[in-house]
């Protein structure tokens, strides 16, 4: 299995209160990896560590290793980082003005001044998010006038004009109806063949129709890993089945 990032012994705390626990997990590339666990597990903070975030927000520490490819996240400049590995929120963030400007914002940021070249990405990552037939018209409308499903799939639009290599997102249906929810997680199936995907769900149902890979997280811990379909209909562990079962969630 290719590895795209690999975490070593990865412990994070908020104000000396554990939050993750010597969690060690290897993310396979090109592929979508489903985080599951009950609320409150350390799931959108393992992601937060994965792209460093955690690391800058005061009262948190992390400790332990992360390593994007062969190379230490804790080596690379902090945008190359972020450039890298792309993280999307469990709610939509689009910023408060164009559509065209939200697509275009990072690309300029890290450089691009052609005109041309920055619409071609906006055009190409709009059509990647299935968004592009839907706003064609109206690409100078404010991205807050979007619905939730589409706001989303701006977000994640956005995420990939950069080309990070690893795309992370939080809880990314989680305020969505279903035909929304469809549309993202079609998108998300297209994608991996070009990104290496990590998804926190709650949703297992979705876990079972979209990820290749996936991880148990308890109270901190990493429970076990493993490919999605034997985790998640044969899991090893006691404490993943109690959870897939609905005992606790």
């Amino acid at each position: 299995m290719e590895a795209s990032m690999r975490l070593e012994a990865v412990s994070a705390s908020y104000d000396g209160k554990p939050a993750l626990q010597d969690v060690s997990l290897t993310i396979p590339s090109r592929r979508i990896t489903a985080i599951i666990g009950p609320s409150g597990c350390g799931k959108s903070t393992l992601l937060r560590c994965m792209n460093g975030l955690l690391s800058e927000e005061p009262g948190a520490k992390v400790t332990g290793e992360i390593f994007l490819g062969d190379r230490p996240i804790s080596a690379l400049p902090r945008e190359e980082l972020r450039r890298r590995v792309g993280l999307v929120f469990q709610t939509p963030s689009p910023f408060p003005f164009s559509i065209y400007r939200n697509m275009t914002y990072a690309p300029r940021y890290y450089g691009v001044r052609d005109k041309r070249r920055l619409e071609a990405i906006a055009v190409e990552k709009l059509q990647m998010a299935g968004l592009y037939d839907e706003v064609r018209e109206d690409l100078g409308k404010s991205a807050l006038k979007l619905s939730g499903g589409q706001q989303q799939r701006l977000c994640i639009a956005r995420a990939l004009t950069v080309e990070p290599e690893v795309l992370l997102l939080d809880e990314p249906c989680s305020a969505l109806d279903v035909k929304s929810s469809a549309v993202i997680e079609e998108m998300l199936t297209g994608l991996k063949e070009r990104y290496t995907i990590v998804i926190v769900t709650h949703n297992i149902a979705q876990a079972r129709r979209i990820s290749d890979y996936a991880a148990f997280l308890f109270n901190g811990h990493l429970v076990e890993a493993g490919p999605a379909r034997e985790l998640l209909e044969q899991p090893r562990e006691e404490e993943t089945r109690a959870f897939l079962s609905g005992v606790y969630g």
